[in-house]
């Protein structure tokens, strides 16, 4: 019961950013601001979510050393168009992310799923292409679309905290299908946070 306490500790001192994960002392969190800046030694994360990956020895690493492969996909509608994305839900998923992939493809998606709303910040750790980015809030509705440039390690926070989902997908994606802020997203099934919010594991 020890371990599992401190398991859920050292997790709720854990920023989940881009494609990886990024731990922060817990010093240097901040319920109120948990896209922070990254430390001097950056928590790793790729595009989409963040890699928590060992900034120190007595870091652990979430993420896995090797590409994903075979996620869980998921039918979307984003506007009214019909996509299937990939889905990372479980901690190693949102920590790996993108990462090791050689490339993502025009049309390819990958959505990030958290069980509730706050700020978030995705960085490039180990992902060696660009990608874009799409900040969701608990309703579904993309906020902001930001460039994240290949290997960089420096997270890109959203402007709100009102963020739950994340999707990423290559470059002009979003500008290419007409999908820009204020653009509803939804499940077949119902609304986001309804269908997909459940299985979340990490707020």
């Amino acid at each position: 019961m020890r371990r599992v306490k401190r398991l859920f500790a050292l997790l709720s001192c854990v920023w989940w950013l881009g494609c990886g994960a990024q731990p922060q002392a817990p010093s240097q969190a901040n319920p109120a601001a948990p896209t922070a800046p990254a430390p001097s030694n950056p928590p790793s994360a790729h595009s989409g979510t963040a890699a928590a990956a060992a900034s120190a020895d007595s870091e652990p690493v979430f993420h896995q050393a090797t590409a994903q492969v075979n996620l869980p996909r998921v039918k979307l509608w984003i506007g009214s168009r019909e996509i299937v994305s990939e889905l990372c839900h479980t901690v190693t998923q949102i920590a790996t992310g993108l990462m090791h992939r050689p490339s993502i493809g025009p049309d390819e998606t990958m959505l990030f799923i958290f069980a509730g709303p706050r700020d978030r910040s995705f960085y490039m750790k180990n992902v060696p292409f660009d990608i874009d980015v799409a900040y969701i809030d608990s309703e579904g509705v993309i906020q902001e679309i930001v460039r994240l440039k290949a290997n960089d390690v420096r997270g890109v926070p959203s402007k709100s905290s009102r963020i739950q989902f994340v999707l990423e997908a290559a470059p002009d994606y979003f500008t290419r299908n007409g999908f820009g802020p204020g653009t509803l997203i939804s499940t077949e099934r119902g609304s986001l946070a309804e269908v997909l919010g459940p299985v979340a594991q990490l707020h």
